[in-house]
Parts: structure tokens; sequence; C-alpha cells
């Protein structure tokens, strides 16, 4: 499938690949959410950057693979919001698709930064707004 993802970063300049959440099931479930429509939102805490995770840029289009590292879907970056953790909104948190109030989406991704160790109230996050370019489940690159 290299070639598949080769052809993709000439399609696609400047694209970096990405993968949803922290397990093949997480990653299964979130791709869903977004062929769904229901997923059209996330975010990344600074400490993922800092960690060497590329941070998303507004206009640019990347690859979303999944555990095998197949790419699944082409996604532009439409908007970025630095917000803490404490500071989320029930209307940022609602377009991530996963959770039906604030409350949901703080115990989720409470549970999911401390699994990654760097869980704080006041951790700061980039949330990002993103449309789907590409479905290449759709596609069979």
């Amino acid at each position: 499938m290299s070639g598949g993802l080769d052809e993709l970063r000439r399609r696609y300049p400047g694209a970096v690949t990405y993968r949803f959440g922290d397990s093949p099931g997480l990653c299964a479930a979130l791709l869903a959410l977004v062929r769904a429509g229901k997923k059209r939102a996330t975010c990344s805490s600074e400490a993922e950057i800092a960690a060497g995770e590329a941070p998303p840029v507004v206009g640019r289009c990347d690859i979303a693979v999944d555990f095998e590292n197949v790419p699944q879907l082409v996604t532009r970056t439409v908007e970025l919001v630095p917000v803490r953790y404490c500071d989320m909104t029930e209307e940022m948190a609602l377009m991530e698709g996963e959770d039906d109030s604030l409350e949901s989406w703080r115990a989720g991704h409470e549970r999911y930064y401390r699994r990654l160790g760097i869980f704080d109230t006041e951790m700061k996050l980039i949330w990002e707004r993103f449309e789907v370019v590409e479905d290449l489940k759709e596609t069979r690159i």
C-alpha cells in the first residue's frame, strides 16, 4: 500500500499522515464517525506536538491512516482554535462527534490523555475543524 501513500503525497504536496486515537479499535471507530459525517473536528495537545506530532495547518490536506498505516481519508484543515482543556466549549466538543455532551467529552479525553501520561486540566490543546476531501475506501487507493 506504500504505492498508494506515495501517490497521495504526489497529489497532496505537503500532506502529513496522522492517526485518530491510540488503539486499532478507537481509530476504526473514529474513522467511522468521520465517514458518517458526525466527526468534523479533533484536537491535539501541545505536548503531543512538542513530542513530534505534526501540527495542523489551515488549508493543508493530510492523510488519515489506520493502525496498519493504510491510507483511509484525506482531510483539509479549515479552522484551528487554541484552547485549554478546561476551557473547551460544548459546541467545539460536540463537533468532534464522539460524545453527546461536554461532560462526556471531558471524561473521555481525560482518560485518553491520562493514558498518554500528559493530562492536566490546564493543558493546552489545538482544536481543529476539518473537512473530508477524499474517502480512500471509496476510491480504492
